[in-house]
């Protein structure tokens, strides 16, 4: 064998060495520019904050007695590791009783924190690290107990009433994940924040756009969550920038440049608007959703087709880099959706739930409801997906979103179901009864526990429990003044908790909602009031708006989407009808709600003007009249051409800005403020009379009425005065 010379072993040696130094000669060479827009394209780490505020819980969550549990869900991203998370638990405690109390803290049921909490009062809030590991359900279970003993012998907990522990709104989870990993459709509906944002285009929405969003936005308020509508951002508008933070290699780009350093900027250029979206950290992009618009597509390739232009003419390796992250940011989701699809695609850096305009009542139909736990892809093509009827006038509370299961009751539990009344009203039936089937089992008392049903806090039906393990049944008639547009069913039970002269921890014993609980349909004429209208609301109807708010859509579309929910509008069955002319009177041809629009030969008996004037009448009275009120506005059932709907109209200039879900309790008209409902009153029975059962006697009238208990003073006044005749008769004859 040939011995290879020594200058050909160093040039070999310096051909492997240029071999395996090639691709870092390759990043070396490539430019400053180009590095940091392929930095963007890898970097998919998306930072998010849950509160339980958002999450509903408005208000302090107290905990007292000897011994209260309460455990709370935060959901994440199903199936993602989380990064850097931590969860900051803000409560306080007071402790007027002296005793001993002790704080334990639990994260998905792992004991993580106990602490005592024995001063006069005190702040209990606490850091807790939370670790990497995924949550195939979807959610953070955070347990929180709470005991308290005193030094004295108190054996029934009611009495220690001073010694409570108050959790915060504030309460938060923080943490961070690979928007990579994120590949279900239906995780990612089930993980959106408590406000999620809806990207729509700038400027007027086409009436399919405006229609779509709408009903997104309802179906999201009935799961408790808050759709906030984001216009894409475009040349003119103003925002805060203080908190951008820029690479030193992108600021070389003209539009780059002008955002870096910037507190209040207004923008200037389409350049602009797409380097914000390349950077995805500025509000205005940091959306959850948004309908697969061509509209909204035209005006990102605008703004990005700007920004590729200025990077062109400094660097053409980095457009290059630039439109590969056009490619897989924007192309792979926008505008690549055929008619029934849905797709969890990157929109800039952010994770975007994207929704085709023709698909959104089907994706409504899908993601809530059972069928959500069938979206386990990336993309689905969902040709139908509806709720199957009830046929047989009974509907399982399981059905509305109440869960069949055990409690552990010692003192008293409560176990409950919400639903909408058009998810029952569907077909024109009204409930018309609740029957709950309940299982306890026996207890160191004697004394039964009680079991009492209450529908938007009316008690409507009770009983005491034979705790033998076996289902009792309590069946609940539903007044109509009960019901409303939204309904909460709850069942609290309530047991008296024993110790034997302190001789025994008291405990908790089992009861069970069983699964056959549901409720019963009846055919009936619903009533002229909110909740009437809702029953209306469920089968096929129509939403009235002017063109004018499609032309202004971050201001008009919340406040349709809070009227909507609150009404009971179903977004599965109505119509949107938009209404060129917005001072023409409309004439309905059928259940309708209507905003801003005159309404023809409408019997309203609340009338409002953009003079801050408020009329209130009662057929020929006049029962209120005030002027120069602004934002607020007039809710209020009205009838036209045989058709009857509700009418919203805007008292004063300002139109209010709804914070909050609305509720309609009973009546048929409402006065609201940003704050929510105001007032509400019946007006064709402002004395409320009508509640009151039509057999019960009337004011004046009962005296007026013969009724036999007047014959027993009577025939008594008879005797008398027939016994003294006699015995007068009989002395004359003496």
């Amino acid at each position: 064998m040939k011995s290879i010379p020594a200058g050909a072993l160093s040039a070999l040696a310096w051909g492997a060495s240029l071999f395996v130094l090639a691709p870092n000669l390759t990043l070396a060479a490539d430019s400053p520019l180009t590095q940091a827009i392929a930095r963007l394209n890898s970097d998919l780490r998306q930072d998010r904050e849950i509160r339980l505020a958002e999450l509903g819980i408005k208000a302090p969550i107290i905990l007292g007695s000897t011994d209260a549990r309460r455990e709370l869900y935060l959901p994440v991203p199903a199936g993602v590791p989380l990064l850097d998370a931590s969860l900051k638990f803000d409560a306080s405690y007071l402790n007027g009783e002296g005793g001993r109390n002790t704080l334990l803290l639990s994260l998905d049921g792992y004991p993580v924190r106990a602490q005592g909490l024995n001063e006069a009062q005190g702040d209990a809030s606490v850091s807790l690290g939370v670790d990497k590991a995924p949550r195939d359900s979807g959610s953070v279970r955070l347990g929180v107990a709470w005991s308290s003993i005193v030094s004295r012998d108190l054996c029934e907990d009611e009495r220690v009433i001073g010694n409570v522990l108050r959790i915060e709104p504030d309460t938060r989870l923080q943490y961070s994940y690979d928007a990579g990993q994120l590949r279900d459709i239906g995780a990612a509906w089930n993980a959106l924040p408590g406000k999620p944002g809806v990207l729509v285009a700038p400027g007027s929405l086409s009436a399919q756009s405006y229609d779509a969003v709408w009903r997104l936005g309802v179906a999201l308020e009935r799961i408790g969550k808050q759709a906030q509508i984001l216009p894409l951002r475009a040349v003119g508008d103003q925002l805060d920038l203080s908190a951008l933070n820029i690479p030193a290699a992108l600021r070389n780009v003209p539009a780059f440049a002008s955002l870096a350093g910037q507190g209040r900027y207004t923008l200037k250029t389409p350049a602009e608007v797409g380097a914000l979206l390349v950077l995805g950290q500025t509000p205005n992009v940091q959306a959850d959703l948004a309908i697969d618009d061509a509209q909204l597509l035209k005006a990102i390739n605008l703004a990005l087709d700007a920004l590729q232009a200025e990077v062109q003419s400094l660097d053409g390796q980095a457009a290059a880099a630039l439109t590969q992250w056009r490619q897989r940011h924007i192309g792979a989701g926008l505008g690549a959706l055929g008619k029934n699809e849905a797709r969890l695609a990157l929109v800039g850096a952010r994770p975007m739930l994207l929704i085709a305009p023709d698909a959104t009542v089907k994706a409504m139909s899908l993601f809530n409801s059972a069928w959500n736990k069938l979206a386990r892809n990336r993309q689905l093509t969902i040709a139908e997906a509806q709720l199957p009827l009830s046929e047989d006038g009974r509907l399982a509370l399981s059905r509305l979103g109440g869960s069949p299961g055990g409690l552990q009751v010692l003192a008293k539990s409560d176990w409950s179901a919400t639903f909408p009344l058009g998810n029952v009203a569907y077909d024109g039936r009204l409930p018309v009864k609740a029957v709950v089937d309940l299982a306890s089992s026996p207890g160191a008392s004697s004394t039964a526990p009680v079991a009492s049903v209450f529908l938007n806090d009316y008690l409507i039906g009770a009983a005491q429990l034979v705790s033998d393990g076996h289902k009792q049944r309590i069946e609940a008639r539903i007044p109509a003044y009960a019901l409303g547009s939204r309904n909460v069913l709850r069942v609290s039970f309530q047991r008296q908790p024993v110790s034997n002269r302190c001789l025994e921890t008291p405990q908790a014993f089992p009861v069970t909602v069983l699964p056959t609980s549901h409720i019963v349909l009846k055919d009936s004429t619903p009533g002229s009031d909110f909740a009437g209208m809702a029953a209306r609301f469920a089968k096929n109807s129509q939403i009235l708006v002017p063109q004018a708010w499609l032309e202004q859509p971050a201001s008009s579309l919340p406040t349709l989407i809070k009227i909507a929910d609150a009404a009971g509008i179903s977004p599965l069955r109505a119509q949107l009808k938009v209404q060129a002319d917005g001072k023409a009177a409309v004439a309905p041809d059928q259940t309708f709600l209507a905003f801003e629009l005159p309404i023809k030969d409408s019997d309203a008996a609340v009338q409002v003007d953009d003079q801050g004037r408020l009329l209130i009448n009662h057929k020929q009275q006049r029962l209120l009249d005030l002027q120069q009120l602004d934002g607020m506005a007039a809710l209020q059932v009205v009838t036209s051409g045989g058709q009857q709907g509700l009418v919203y109209r805007t008292l004063g200039s300002h139109a209010p800005q709804f914070d909050e879900s609305l509720l309609l309790t009973r009546g048929n008209a409402s006065i609201l403020g940003s704050e929510g409902v105001l007032s509400t009153f019946d007006t064709h029975d402002p004395s409320g009379s009508q509640l009151i059962d039509a057999d019960e006697p009337r004011g004046l009238e009962a005296w007026r009425q013969p009724s036999l208990l007047w014959l027993i003073p009577g025939a008594l006044l008879l005797l008398v005065v027939i016994l003294l005749a006699g015995r007068r008769a009989r002395r004359q004859r003496q």
